[in-house]
């Protein structure tokens, strides 16, 4: 009875995940290890996005969910200055040396004043808030790129605001993962990372 209970344990055991993976798609250069110790590295370049990281990792089977350690300190924006501007206008200027990069827009995740609704809104090349006539009860300035809110500012309805922001980079980069999901499947991993499906194959186990 013993043998027989061994050998159904064996058959219906989870097979091990560990191994080093690879993604193999056009535009994405990915790689993953998940050591047997429950120790992972990530790394990955995506358009303009370059982000790594490590930590432990476990999984049921069915899921492998990576926890970054330690985790890492995030990107933020430091409000410098909040000066006056016409009545409902809102306009966001970041401090040199800005994002270490020209040309970059910020998207912010902005709160209707009305109907106390979020949604998205972006600057214009001047800082501008567009926000399509909309007075706003608060912002929440995004990292160019990574997408990620850095700040929270609320915005007074009897005036206008010039925010002068300073970013702090901090750990950017480095991507905070808790418990973040990537599927098992006879093919590999799939993980779903800035609205596109990457892939892992595994090419080594571990």
């Amino acid at each position: 009875m013993q043998l027989v209970t061994l050998l159904i344990a064996a058959a219906t055991a989870t097979p091990s995940v560990a191994g080093l993976y690879q993604s193999h798609q056009i535009e994405v250069g990915a790689a993953l290890e998940l050591q047997k110790n429950g120790h992972f590295r990530y790394q990955l370049d995506y358009g303009a996005v370059s982000e790594q990281a490590e930590g432990d990792w476990t999984s049921d089977g069915k899921t492998v969910r990576l926890t970054t350690k330690p985790m890492p300190k995030l990107p933020s924006f430091e409000l410098v200055r909040d000066d006056p501007a016409p009545k409902g206008d809102v306009t966001l200027t970041v401090e040199p040396p800005g994002f270490g990069a020209e040309g970059y827009r910020i998207d912010a995740v902005a709160v209707d004043a009305e109907s106390g609704e979020k949604g998205m809104v972006t600057t214009d090349s001047d800082g501008h808030v567009e926000s399509g006539g909309h007075k706003l009860s608060s912002i929440d300035p995004m990292v160019p790129v990574y997408g990620t809110v850095a700040g929270h500012f609320p915005l007074s309805a009897d005036r206008g605001h010039h925010l002068v922001l300073r970013f702090h980079a901090n750990d950017l980069g480095r991507a905070a993962f808790e418990g973040e999901p990537l599927d098992v499947t006879p093919g590999g991993l799939v993980f779903d990372r800035y609205d596109t499906e990457i892939r892992f194959v595994r090419v080594r186990p571990s």
